[in-house]
């Protein structure tokens, strides 16, 4: 009777498993640490022992030691530790899976204002176009900046405040247009029909161009000037062009750039499409000879450019 109750606690005791137990893979951990530290020390002592080695080749021979250890040490703490990092990985993994399913896009805008820190492609008070929208930066954080939004195709601020989540960053191009907020680039054109001598006009256009514009053209190529400096990069230069060319369907078009003062882009393009429309409607309609004043004439409207 004795002899079956020991045989049952000898049993008892071998069914104990201390594998689970954190203190075993700490004494192991702990164990291994000393005796690789042990080792290094004696392998280092043992290279510094040989004195025909030349230093370079000793500090080389050292540093390979050193990273051989530290090597050993840390493939020994993984399979000591592999049970738990294996269950911790299985974790963190269905975890990390949910999280970035969940938060993609949140991920995406701390990214893209990384992006934007990092690239330093604007700051608050900026003009910026992104994805078709033109503005001026108002403020922006981890996940948005906001802009005041412009008119389509002018500086001219709205009311409406426009919010852009800063993954937009990653699918479109930041265009700074801050180097040009007191002067831009302005074109505009002209159009009108083919009946009018447009080619003879030339100089009439030209001069007209440079009546309106005359005024700005010292300030245009300081300005001008100071950009290319500032920025390292060669840009146009400030002289006025005027470019003619045909519309799809025949008409006449002729094109005028000017690099001027932001606030006066349209006033300029006002009075030099005014001057140009009356020129190129008179050389579109003549005066009528004297032998042709009885005879009834068609409306102007119907022989006018259009704009």
């Amino acid at each position: 009777m004795d002899w079956d109750l020991d045989l049952r606690a000898l049993i008892d005791l071998e069914a104990i498993d201390l594998r689970p137990l954190p203190g075993v893979d700490l004494l192991a951990s702990l164990l291994l640490l000393v005796v690789l530290w042990i080792a290094r020390g004696l392998v280092a002592r043992l290279l510094r022992a040989r004195t025909e080695v030349p230093p370079h080749i000793l500090r080389r021979w050292l540093a390979t030691a050193r990273n051989v250890f530290l090597f050993l040490l840390l493939l020994g703490l993984v399979l000591i530790w592999a049970p738990q990092l294996r269950t911790f990985a299985l974790s963190l993994t269905a975890v990390a899976v949910a999280l970035v399913v969940a938060t993609k896009e949140l991920i995406l805008c701390v990214s893209g204002s990384v992006l934007r820190m990092s690239s330093r492609a604007f700051s608050v008070g900026d003009w910026i176009e992104v994805a078709n929208l033109r503005g001026e930066v108002v403020d922006h954080s981890l996940l948005a900046t906001t802009l005041q939004e412009f008119e389509q195709g002018t500086f001219h601020a709205t009311a409406r405040t426009v919010v852009l989540p800063n993954s937009t960053f990653f699918s479109n191009p930041i265009r700074n247009l801050s180097t040009v907020r007191d002067h831009t680039f302005h074109s505009f054109s002209v159009t009108t029909e083919p009946d009018v001598d447009v080619a003879g006009q030339a100089d009439r256009i030209a001069a007209i161009v440079e009546r309106h514009y005359a005024p700005h053209k010292a300030e245009a190529a300081r300005v001008n000037a100071h950009i290319e400096r500032r920025s390292g990069v060669d840009i146009l230069d400030p002289e006025e062009r005027i470019r003619y060319s045909t519309t799809d369907i025949g008409k006449y078009r002729v094109t005028i750039s000017l690099f001027c003062p932001t606030r006066l882009a349209e006033p300029l393009e006002s009075a030099i499409t005014r001057d140009l429309i009356g020129l190129l409607y008179a050389a579109g309609n003549p005066p009528p000879l004297a032998s042709d004043a009885g005879i009834p004439q068609p409306p102007l409207e119907a022989r006018s450019g259009r704009l």
